[in-house]
């Protein structure tokens, strides 16, 4: 049976992060991307960016271009072909003719700008942002079983900051009850965009207003996000507080969540490592957050929770979603 098929339009930061993921797990996926559209970038320099990128590295696979053919060669020696295309959304030639588009272009976040790509072939739009009117906002580990092969054309997986809280807060909920809570978030800012962000930036956080729709105990007057973007292009760092309705220890919390990590409900969601040895480590981890266990703390009836995460290798949760999907597509034909 020929796998599920896919496009990407735009191919920033997140769309070189999902080409990585998505290569390295081929075998296991029933997708295969078949096309690549950037209305600002052409096939030349979307190929060096694959080539010279800091942060993503490719030096396992080999590339080349004939015509508008990105030709890649894996290190397991399977070829893969997808195609190049430089248009703008309305003039992309592929749409219709795959079953997802993969809107991964941080443009195109409102319904009205995605129903157009659901023609011909195409069965659903997903972004890979916050979307306020989609069909839905799924999160792989909280509520992506929820996803409806007829009722969902659009959706969202949110963002790297919903992906890093949402499961982690009803994990934690379901054990202990939150009470309150807050998150803290240090951003990095890509190495192009420093020249206009050369200090530091206060600023809304799409998380603060996703929790509140996706969680039923979260509101208004019991949660708050700081988020600041800082001009630094690496790991970004993600620290929450939770007051929580049970009386228990620093250990209980601690042997929990790691029992969790290792083997339950959060396993291949999170990671924890015993001490803080510095972000760098963290670049393109495959998880949504990774704590520090001798970093969380309990002061009166508040747990602090240290974190790292990559953002934008939060492309994760996506593919993970997108994976799913692609199961059910591929099962239901």
């Amino acid at each position: 049976m020929s796998k599920i098929t896919a496009g990407v339009n735009g191919f920033g930061r997140f769309g070189l992060h999902l080409l990585k993921y998505w290569l390295d797990r081929t075998d296991e996926c029933s997708l295969e991307i078949k096309s690549i559209n950037d209305k600002k970038l052409n096939k030349e320099e979307i190929l060096e960016i694959i080539l010279k990128d800091y942060s993503v590295i490719f030096n396992s696979y080999k590339f080349r271009l004939s015509g508008s053919i990105l030709q890649i060669l894996s290190p397991n020696g399977n070829n893969y072909e997808i195609n190049i295309t430089n248009k703008e959304d309305a003039d992309i030639p592929w749409i219709g003719k795959y079953d997802l588009f993969l809107e991964c272009s941080g443009l195109n976040t409102l319904r009205k700008n995605c129903e157009k790509f659901i023609i011909g072939k195409t069965k659903l739009v997903a972004i890979s942002a916050t979307s306020w009117d989609s069909d839905s906002t799924l999160v792989y580990g909280y509520n992506h079983k929820n996803y409806d092969l007829k009722e969902h054309k659009i959706i969202s997986y949110g963002s790297c900051t919903v992906n890093a809280y949402v499961p982690l807060a009803n994990f934690i909920n379901e054990k202990f009850g939150i009470l309150n809570s807050d998150v803290n978030v240090i951003h990095n800012i890509q190495r192009y965009r420093m020249d206009d962000n050369y200090t530091l930036n206060r600023k809304f956080c799409t998380l603060e207003k996703s929790a509140v729709d996706l969680l039923p105990f979260v509101n208004e007057n019991n949660f708050k996000v700081n988020y600041t973007v800082i001009p630094y292009e690496y790991t970004s760092t993600i620290d929450f507080r939770f007051q929580l309705r049970e009386n228990v220890t620093q250990k209980m919390l601690i042997d929990k969540l790691t029992k969790s990590i290792h083997n339950g409900y959060l396993n291949n969601l999170y990671d924890i490592e015993d001490y803080d040895n510095g972000p760098e480590i963290f670049n393109c981890t495959p998880y949504s957050s990774v704590f520090i266990k001798d970093g969380i703390k309990k002061v009166g009836d508040n747990f602090f929770l240290q974190g790292y995460f990559d953002n934008e290798n939060s492309v994760n949760r996506y593919y993970d979603l997108i994976s799913f999907i692609s199961n059910l597509l591929e099962k239901a034909r």
